[in-house]
């Protein structure tokens, strides 16, 4: 008898899990979705907030044997950021120091219509649109959904974002954490047909206590997000008209004006976004339902990990099922395995807002992330730094955080010199305080 699974929600996490399951694992799907076929409609009603695709992502699309040319197409490399100061002079900082240290950009919306066809590509992979689910019965194994009840076969999996109805249902506890800050999205168009500004950076104008952020696109054109506060003296809600804007843009964002100079359209018209994250303390009830991407740990969008970590729930959760028999201790396993590192990538998210928008023009900065470069050039296999074991490796999030904290210590011992030492000495340094990692299978 063919094993079957229900999934709630198709953004991101859903459809993967879907192809992992039905294809590895010969699992029948079921996939629910309360919006209509993006891949039908004219334009796209979700966020369009650009992501960036890292290791962690590109490792999961890899297992799951859908990082193809479709996949690379829709790919633009970031090697690092360009910084943008008040005096509207540059500065390019790397992401990394090796060839394959770079983040791609990439439109939410494509990389979901291609995750959709390939997983209903699987004749075991069935999706319903436009069937919002909004309650679970998890003792008659009822769903809920467009105000029909309809019974579920399997565990059910809660794909279907912070504001899942299942997790409502599966949580003991769910606390929703809004960071006062909002964000609006404008769009620096191509010039002729060729883009404005460097395309292959992550672009930052940080501005201590609010940045605007851009990411290249296929057509030729930035996404660009503002980020600040909703309220107070300098606020979202302080800008009303025409000439606050320009007012506030000249202040802040000068060079902003020539390369968007319709910006009071966008900043009027387009709605202003919430910044939350969400703390799920139980992700799954016995054998029926589980939780997984957003619906388990909806975080900020500082790192760029939201969707590489979802990416990789599924892939962990996949070789789970290859390691245990019962639903039950699947996904105890799973969250045990995953919850930890939920929690540090919400944590260092929230940590890298304050590192674009502030630290990233501090001198100090400068210097200790410089020479964290020099270190991992010098001893790869000790000396990681925190952006490049987040984004390019697969390490998992919480050593990260434990790894880092040792390693900044590392670096103010070094930075305490008068001078740089000598290369015997530094190695004596490094490795003293931390343990030699297995680059061949996390670095």
């Amino acid at each position: 008898m063919i094993k079957e699974a229900t999934i709630v929600g198709s953004g991101l996490s859903g459809p993967l899990l879907a192809i992992l399951l039905s294809k590895k694992h010969k699992i029948k799907v079921t996939m629910y979705e309360r919006n209509s076929d993006i891949r039908k409609a004219s334009s796209y009603a979700g966020r369009s907030i650009n992501l960036a695709l890292s290791e962690r992502g590109i490792n999961a699309l890899k297992k799951a044997d859908v990082y193809d040319k479709d996949f690379e197409d829709l790919l633009i490399p970031m090697h690092g950021r360009m910084i943008h100061n008040s005096d509207s002079s540059e500065e390019f900082q790397a992401y990394g120091n090796k060839k394959n240290h770079y983040i791609n950009s990439v439109s939410r919306s494509k990389i979901n219509k291609i995750l959709l066809s390939k997983a209903e590509s699987s004749k075991l992979v069935s999706i319903n649109f436009s069937t919002k689910c909004t309650n679970i019965d998890l003792e008659k194994n009822n769903l809920y959904i467009n105000k029909k009840i309809i019974p579920f076969n399997g565990p059910v999996f809660g794909a279907d974002g912070y504001r899942s109805a299942i997790a409502k249902k599966v949580a003991k506890k769910l606390t929703y954490k809004d960071i006062k800050h909002g964000y609006k999205e404008l769009t620096i168009k191509p010039k002729g047909n060729d883009f404005q500004i460097d395309p292959n950076a992550l672009h930052i104008w940080p501005r201590k206590n609010m940045m605007v952020i851009a990411l290249p696109n296929n057509d030729k054109s930035f996404t660009c997000t503002l980020f600040m506060r909703k309220t107070g003296i300098l606020s979202f809600d302080s800008i009303k008209t025409k000439k606050d804007i320009f007012s506030f843009f000249e202040q802040n964002f000068t060079d902003l004006i020539d390369l968007i100079p319709n910006i009071d359209k966008y900043f009027l018209n387009n709605p202003l976004g919430n910044l939350i994250s969400v703390d799920v303390n139980n992700w799954m009830y016995n054998d029926k339902a589980c939780l997984i991407g957003d619906a388990a740990h909806a975080i900020v969008p500082f790192y760029g990990q939201g969707m590489n970590a979802s990416f990789e729930d599924c892939s962990i959760l996949s070789e789970i099922l290859n390691e245990k028999d019962s639903w039950k201790s699947i996904f105890n396993t799973f969250y045990k395995r995953r919850k930890k590192d939920a929690d540090a990538i919400s944590e260092l998210a929230l940590k890298n807002y304050d590192t674009m928008k502030e630290k990233v023009l501090d001198q100090n900065y400068i210097d200790k992330y410089k020479l964290g470069l020099k270190l991992n050039d010098m001893f790869p296999n000790y000396f990681i730094p925190e952006y490049t074991m987040v984004s390019f490796t697969n390490i998992p999030y919480n050593k990260v955080i434990h790894r880092n904290k040792i390693q900044d210590k590392i670096l103010n011992k070094i930075l305490s010199y008068d001078s740089l030492p000598k290369k015997e000495v530094l190695e004596d340094i490094v490795k003293k305080n931390i343990t030699k990692l297995n680059c061949e299978k996390n670095c």
